[in-house]
């Protein structure tokens, strides 16, 4: 297991936000999506494993270089839909890294929320637009009643779930 904290509370290393964006993969198309708003068939991409598993140790070996912790945001698209999000997951859990998502309630259910929290996903980011009437209209109808039932999931498996607006 890697030592994130030195013997003493006084050499405690600040920790090195990375955003990663691992997948355009998403099944809502919200009307403010950065990935759509140039293209509506735009082809969505992946990164591949390999592609993966450099970008995670090229950011381990920076937070090294310059005595720093690593933290990392999974994003997309929604992260949970990349077709080796189970295998990432296990790759933070091996190398001790504390990570969020950021994602959409659709694929949540208890179960993926115990395997998240697992892994050591500290946090689960959901978006809330408004009330219903307006998130629906930026998402897709339903999604208001979807993120607020997903919450109980994600804190039911001691996760902590962050709102945005």
């Amino acid at each position: 297991m890697k030592q994130y904290f030195s013997e003493t509370k006084s050499e405690t290393k600040q920790f090195f936000a990375f955003q990663w964006h691992i997948t355009d993969e998403c099944d809502q198309r919200c009307k403010h999506c950065y990935i759509f708003s140039g293209d509506a068939c735009k082809k969505l991409d992946s990164m591949s494993w390999a592609q993966m598993e450099d970008t995670f140790y090229n950011c381990l070996d920076f937070c090294e270089v310059y005595g720093r912790l690593p933290y990392f945001y999974l994003t997309g698209g929604d992260p949970i839909l990349h077709h080796d999000f189970w295998r990432l997951l296990a790759l933070f859990k091996e190398q001790c890294v504390p990570f969020t998502i950021m994602g959409n309630p659709f694929h949540l259910n208890d179960q993926v929320c115990r395997k998240m929290k697992y892994y050591g996903c500290e946090k689960y980011q959901l978006s809330l637009d408004g009330l219903k009437e307006t998130h629906d209209w930026f998402r897709k109808p339903g999604s208001f009643d979807c993120t607020i039932e997903k919450i109980g999931c994600i804190n039911q498996s001691g996760m902590r779930n962050l709102r945005r607006k």
